[in-house]
């Protein structure tokens, strides 16, 4: 869990998630924004379940950061943990989910990645349908699997599904790059099939979209770096070139040269749904519509995924 200032609904989240039926799992807490009413929230339940470690970031790292801080302690903690998941400190889970994302992972060693369906809920409680179906399950060819994820996949759902720790570690877990979900699991995809489990077992709190300029400041709170100025699917290309192509990261599943490959396929593919989509970032712009403004009918611009 990467933590940030929502002490507000932090109980009923560890409640939820203490509630798995499933029950051989760890909770690693990383407080990007130390408070000691985050702080008392946690150690009330710590006290009774010591699977929970919680720890206070000394700076701030921004959400690319503490998301690679949870995870890299998760496996200095726990190395011999096959799955991770990050978990907000704002959703509620379904008592099966872990069990539903862990069966999944256990009978299909071709996927890498488990996520179920969700609902999404507001601040009052309101629960609204959320029926977008993805997954690559049975597709063997990685060019294919990284072209549906480029042109199809639901970034914002699949980053809190259940994976493999190994395969994430070779995707490069968060990267230095704006939407660096996206960007991890399309490099995810080539190590593996992603499997939606058709239950609703997430809940998931509904938040407007960021506009690229609150990306940077939550992403880079010490300052973003210049290509983080760049369109996003250059700038996830260029991570997937250097990582696959250059690097050679994933050569214990295939070279740098398909590697370079499938960098292509994405920014081909990434870049043909946006042209495509009615409300992709390149079409807004287009109609004098800014990311995160609200469109002329009063409307908020949401997040498709």
């Amino acid at each position: 869990m990467p933590a940030y200032d929502r002490p507000d609904t932090l109980a009923r989240t560890i409640e939820s998630l203490l509630s798995q039926t499933f029950t051989d799992f760890a909770l690693v807490i990383a407080d990007d924004a130390p408070s000691a009413a985050t702080r008392a929230v946690v150690e009330s339940y710590a006290r009774d379940w010591p699977h929970i470690t919680y720890e206070a970031n000394r700076v701030r790292l921004g959400m690319i950061g503490n998301w690679r801080r949870v995870f890299e302690r998760g496996r200095q903690l726990y190395p011999q943990s096959q799955y991770f998941a990050w978990v907000s400190d704002h959703d509620l889970w379904h008592a099966r989910w872990l069990q539903g994302m862990v069966a999944v992972l256990d009978a299909c060693p071709e996927v890498v990645l488990a996520y179920p369906k969700h609902l999404q809920i507001t601040g009052d409680g309101v629960k609204t349908t959320k029926a977008k179906v993805f997954e690559t399950f049975g597709i063997t060819d990685r060019g294919t699997r990284i072209r549906r994820s480029a042109r199809y996949m639901l970034s914002g759902d699949m980053v809190y599904g259940l994976i493999r720790a190994d395969a994430l570690e070779r995707a490069g877990i968060f990267r230095r790059v704006i939407t660096p979900d996206r960007q991890v699991l399309l490099a995810l995809s080539l190590f593996g099939q992603v499997r939606q489990v058709p239950d609703v077992l997430w809940y998931r709190e509904f938040r407007t979209r960021f506009d690229r300029r609150r990306q940077r400041q939550a992403f880079f709170p010490q300052g973003a770096p210049i290509h983080s100025y760049l369109p996003p699917h250059l700038q996830h290309f260029f991570t997937l070139v250097w990582d696959f192509a250059v690097r050679g990261t994933g050569r214990q599943a295939f070279g740098r040269t398909a590697g370079f490959r499938y960098a292509l396929t994405q920014l081909w593919a990434s870049c043909v749904r946006d042209l495509v989509r009615p409300k992709s970032d390149w079409r807004l712009t287009m109609a004098g519509v800014l990311p995160g403004r609200v469109l002329p009918s009063g409307r908020a611009v949401r997040d498709p995924d």
